[in-house]
């Protein structure tokens, strides 16, 4: 074996004749780092070799410093030569170095430690000996440059900084262009060049550009600082400071979007915070917004993760809806049980931008956003219950609609028209039957028509109108259409108001209305349908409940049938207030007639043909009747008692049907004790394997009121003011909006953290571009300067 002097003095030099040209720097430094002599772990060494009887300064220059050659090649073949050992130094050396030679253990007790040491001691020698070193090392030069170099380290042959590693983040002393680098921090330096000179040149470059670098400075002056403290207790306290004053951005984005504000009021709320001591470099809209973005993605992921973590059932609500820039959008919601909650819970997915209104394109987008939220087709195939939408052909469609998609893919859902929307259709297949009617419809839309054109309602008011019965009158809107009975009976209810004073405008401009307003029979016509819409209206008011399932939504039915059918009997409300309000003050101009031109609407007929419609479209409709049957399992008043012994074998057989549409079990036992229980006494306790599946029943929604609300949360968001935001950053702020918090009980801290495990800068980092200020004219500012 050669002298292991020699082989150290060999690890640092550029390594014979064919080194290149673009190494010659690195070679001057090697030469340069020789003659200034050897580090103390090459003096140990030679002190071993050496014994106490020889100098070791003079071995050490016999070694280096022999007579040069007079030539550069035999210089460099000299430095590559090996030295023979002498028996008597191999009989003191044993090998077990590194790859040096050793007879004793040598001590290394004056070699400076590092500032702070968390890992167990061990001696550098035994952790070489376990490494992959990089494949231009030997042992010899790890040990070298490890003792010469405290922070470097070696994992899986690639280099990195241990000090780096452990402090990561400069925190308060970041400047601009000064970052730890990341592939120090996560061991992936490795060397360049094609042969193993130039490659060890690489490492030993970067090896010294990292140790003379401003961050790697900075990170030795921090661990300077914690000398009295521990690194976990020092990077504890620094991003805590850093996380408190980014929790600061984060509460002030927060309370914007919950408050619908723009995000651009960043910049002066972070002004504000300035003013009064904080300083924030996240001070933009477009910190701001991906602040936002953040939140909403965190949001999402950790309450999508706890349901699906839980295994509950859902329940989908999709509805189609365009923005105030036409764009046609889906929202997407789902419902559903979780054991923590009482009742099932309404969750808005997102909102998605549709460039295409096919089903197809509708199913794709609605079955990859389920997907990216962690909902897989097999979750989808074990637990989603049920689809809910209104009645448009594009969804619903019988032969290619959404629905029918999804029951390929997942068979045994339920598929769920909205009752709010068959309700209305129920209405208007009534009013489509009875010719009365559309002169009736014909009368409203007109003057509909005539006070919502610019010239009526705003450029020339009713001069002789209060302002409050003008506000009436604008509230005049379109009946018996698309729109819910809520905004029917509404529009209804505005005529009646104010119907003296359209009879007396009427009658200076348009002489024909004033003449049907004269009419007795349209007076009590309009009366009728105003107690027909009000009925509607307070079932359909009661239909978008939250807490109302599809058990109760039976319930209140039949109930407003009922009462239909009683008023079908007697009179309404306001059909009994016609009489007295022909004779009193308000309507004593108006010279009221019988006019048999304008027939009075064939009163029981028209009851009679709502009642039926009712019945068809939200009682017996297709499949959901044997659905109903199946879920009065669940109900013991719906029961037939008379039928009833025990075991109650008709409703087991029911059971198990009832299982499969629900995708979950209820044991038998179980339902047979809540049986014999319901049949001795009214007040007994539920199993819970029956309230398991009581709430799953309560999971399906019965209407796609949730999606028209987010709908009127998106036009709140997305004004004809703010219309350049893209569909994707409205879904992130409604995520907010409706998901979120009130900002009292939020915590922002577990944000920040996950904002900074992305590599986001934080409130405290200078390294952002600077935010312009605003210059005042001189004439501004010499008026502060008067004396």
């Amino acid at each position: 074996m050669g002298d292991p002097g020699s082989e150290i003095i060999e690890s640092v030099s550029p390594a014979g004749p064919e080194a290149s040209e673009s190494t010659k720097d690195e070679n001057e430094d090697d030469i340069r780092f020789v003659s200034e002599g050897p580090s103390r772990p090459v003096l140990e060494y030679i002190h071993l070799v050496c014994g106490d009887n020889e100098n070791p300064s003079t071995y050490y220059r016999d070694i280096l410093f022999p007579k040069m050659p007079k030539r550069q090649g035999d210089f460099l073949h000299f430095l590559n030569m090996k030295k023979v050992k002498t028996d008597t130094q191999n009989n003191e050396v044993s090998k077990n170095h590194c790859g040096l030679s050793k007879a004793k253990e040598p001590h290394f007790e004056y070699i400076e430690q590092p500032i702070i040491e968390e890992k167990p001691s061990r001696s550098s020698e035994e952790e070489i000996d376990n490494l992959v070193l990089p494949d231009c090392w030997n042992e010899k030069q790890a040990f070298m440059f490890t003792e010469q170099y405290k922070w470097l380290e070696i994992k899986e042959g690639k280099l990195g900084c241990k000090d780096c590693s452990t402090v990561r983040h400069l925190g308060s002393k970041a400047e601009k262009h000064v970052h730890v680098s990341k592939e120090w921090i996560a061991y992936l330096v490795t060397p360049n060049g094609s042969n193993k000179t130039t490659r060890q040149a690489s490492l030993r470059k970067k090896i010294r550009e990292h140790d003379v670098s401003k961050a790697h400075g900075k990170i030795q002056d921090l661990l300077k600082e914690s000398t009295n403290d521990s690194i976990s207790n020092l990077v504890h306290k620094q991003n805590n400071k850093n996380i408190d004053a980014t929790v600061k951005v984060f509460n002030t984005v927060y309370s914007l979007v919950k408050h619908n504000r723009p995000l651009s009021d960043i910049e002066g709320a972070i002004e504000l915070q300035e003013k009064n001591g904080e300083v924030n470099c996240l001070n933009t809209r477009y910190s701001a917004t991906r602040i936002a973005e953040h939140i909403a993605k965190e949001m999402k992921m950790k309450i999508f993760k706890n349901i699906i973590e839980e295994n509950a059932k859902i329940c989908i609500i999709i509805d189609e809806a365009s923005t105030v820039s036409k764009k046609s959008t889906l929202v997407i919601y789902l419902q559903c049980t979780i054991q923590s909650a009482p009742a099932p819970v309404m969750l808005f997915v997102a909102l998605k931008e549709l460039v295409s209104t096919t089903a197809e394109y509708i199913f794709n987008t609605l079955l990859t956003t389920l997907n990216d939220c962690g909902f897989t087709n097999e979750y989808l195939k074990a637990n989603l219950i049920a689809f809910c939408s209104d009645g448009a052909n594009t969804i619903l469609g019988r032969k290619s609609g959404v629905a029918t998609k999804l029951l390929e893919n997942f068979p045994e859902i339920i598929i769920w028209n909205c009752l709010n929307h068959r309700l209305q259709l129920s209405l208007d297949d009534s009013i489509s039957e009875i010719k009365q009617i559309n002169h009736f419809k014909i009368f409203l839309d007109k003057i509909y028509s005539i006070y919502h054109q610019p010239n009526k309602n705003q450029t020339k008011p009713l001069g002789t109108v209060a302002k409050e019965l003008e506000t009436e009158i604008i509230k005049i809107g379109r009946v018996m259409g698309p729109r819910w009975a809520a905004c029917s009976l509404q529009a209804a209810t505005a005529v009646w108001h104010a119907y003296p004073i359209l009879y007396m405008h009427f009658s200076h401009s348009f002489s024909g209305l004033a003449k049907r307003l004269a009419n007795i029979n349209f007076l009590q016509d309009l009366a009728l349908m105003i107690d027909i819409l009000e009925e509607f209206s307070v079932l359909s008011t009661a239909l978008q409940s939250r807490s109302t399932n599809i058990q109760k939504a039976q319930k209140l039915i039949k109930r407003t049938i009922r009462a239909l059918e009683n008023l079908k009997i007697g009179t309404g409300k306001y059909e009994s207030q016609i009489v007295d309000l022909i004779k009193s003050d308000k309507f004593k101009d108006i010279p009221f007639n019988k006019n048999n031109k304008f027939n009075a609407l064939p009163r029981n007929v028209l009851l009679d043909n709502i009642i039926q419609h009712m019945n068809l479209r939200l009682l017996s409709d297709g499949n959901h009747e044997s659905i109903f049957n199946y879920f009065d399992l669940l109900e013991p008043s719906t029961w037939p008692y008379e039928e009833i012994t025990s075991p109650w074998i008709a409703g087991e057989k029911k059971l198990f049907h009832l299982c499969e549409i629900l995708k979950c079990e209820v044991d038998l036992n179980d339902f047979r004790e809540f049986v014999n229980n319901n049949i001795k006494s009214s007040n007994v306790s539920i199993p819970t394997t029956i309230q398991k599946a009581k709430k799953i029943v309560s999971t399906i929604a019965i209407n796609s009121a949730e999606a028209e609300r987010g709908f009127h949360l998106m036009n709140i968001i997305c004004t004809r003011v703010r219309n350049s935001l893209t569909i994707d950053h409205v879904s992130d702020l409604m995520t907010i909006n409706l998901l979120g918090k009130e900002l009292a009980d939020w915590d922002a801290t577990p944000f920040v953290k996950s904002w900074s495990n992305c590599n986001h800068r934080l409130a405290t980092d200078t390294r952002v571009r600077q935010k312009s200020t605003k210059v005042f004219h001189e004439n501004q500012l010499a008026i502060w300067n008067l004396q």
